[in-house]
């Protein structure tokens, strides 16, 4: 991905915040505190981060039924492949003009059209995208007209992104207690320290508050995994 991408905050920001919170605790005296906070931390810095490129994700795929339907058109009108995804990179906002135009850029080095379509599936990592490039590409060696090929795929996208947000509209409630089970420990963890800080530094201390902390901490991922993967509705 070239430059204007976002980077991921869980690789370089989320570790480095939970590192902070944690040193700035412990140097106050609150090592128990600090550890928890830290990972409070890291995990919200996380999510924030894995948000922001499901968001781009999501855009991405609502724009792409626009983007094919304007592949259709221009193709219609006589143009090329080429100068249609020229078309869609010029007329289309971010982000399915920046990834067009990396298409674009790459079939100028000299790639050919189809192989910068096939190397931005797999950098994009969209199944909708997927899905467009591989029955375009089946079309196109069936001999199919190019502009009927897009418009089928267009209604085939939009068909499904229609399914598919009304299964996140669905599964909101949900996920936002997936979201909730998963902080909540932590958080009742820290007020039960400034409430009582001899009796949850045992916690720490001791051979059963280890085993008992081990047994909660996997019980609460395991419930978090088990509610996400109910909702993982594939459509």
């Amino acid at each position: 991905l070239n430059r204007d991408r976002p980077v991921p905050l869980s690789i370089y920001g989320a570790p480095l915040l939970g590192f902070v919170a944690f040193i700035v605790m412990t140097l106050a005296g609150n090592a128990i505190v600090g550890l928890v906070l830290g990972l409070v931390v890291f995990r919200l810095a996380d999510s924030l981060s894995a948000s922001e490129l499901r968001k781009r994700h999501a855009k991405f795929d609502e724009q792409l039924v626009d983007a094919l339907a304007g592949l259709a058109n221009s193709t219609k009108a006589g143009m090329s492949l080429p100068q249609a995804v020229e078309q869609v990179a010029t007329d289309m906002p971010p982000p399915v003009s920046e990834e067009f135009g990396d298409i674009l850029r790459e079939y100028r080095t000299g790639k050919p059209i189809e192989q910068a379509l096939d190397d931005a599936r797999e950098r994009i990592q969209s199944r909708n995208f997927d899905l467009s490039v591989r029955a375009f590409r089946i079309g196109m060696e069936q001999g199919g007209n190019v502009a009927k090929v897009f418009e089928k795929i267009a209604d085939a996208i939009r068909e499904m992104w229609r399914l598919q947000e009304h299964v996140r509209t669905v599964t909101t409630e949900g996920r936002s207690s997936a979201r909730f089970m998963t902080f909540m420990p932590a958080v009742f963890l820290v007020l039960l320290y400034i409430m009582d800080p001899q009796g949850v530094g045992l916690l720490f201390s001791t051979t059963i508050g280890l085993v008992l902390l081990t047994v909660v901490l996997l019980i609460n991922l395991l419930g978090h995994v088990w509610i996400r993967r109910i909702l993982d509705v594939d459509i």
